[in-house]
């Protein structure tokens, strides 16, 4: 039984890991794609049209580009309010709690 529950566990730190790792891929795809277009209108001239230019600023400066962290690690007296709005999946903006 208890080697079930560490499996148990060990499986459900993997999926996590996984969808982490499945984000981080789509995140990556999205951008060679901007980057491709972005080089591609390079090439013909047209980098510095104001919709490139704004498509590229999107994609790199939102939370998760370049690899950046999603949320913040984790250090001693830290609470929930070291997080960004955004970074309240499902929630919106923060609200206060009783707990």
């Amino acid at each position: 039984m208890q080697r079930r529950v560490v499996l148990a566990d060990r499986a459900e730190r993997l999926r996590k890991e996984l969808a982490e790792i499945d984000a981080e891929v789509a995140r990556l795809e999205a951008a060679e794609v901007v980057i491709g277009q972005f080089i591609e209108a390079e090439g013909n001239g047209q980098a510095d049209d104001p919709a490139v230019v704004q498509e590229l600023e999107r994609v790199t400066t939102t939370p998760g580009a370049g690899g950046m962290l999603l949320v913040p690690h984790r250090e001693p007296d830290m609470d929930e309010s070291a997080l960004r709005d955004q970074q309240h999946p499902g929630i919106g903006p923060r609200q206060p709690c009783d707990l």
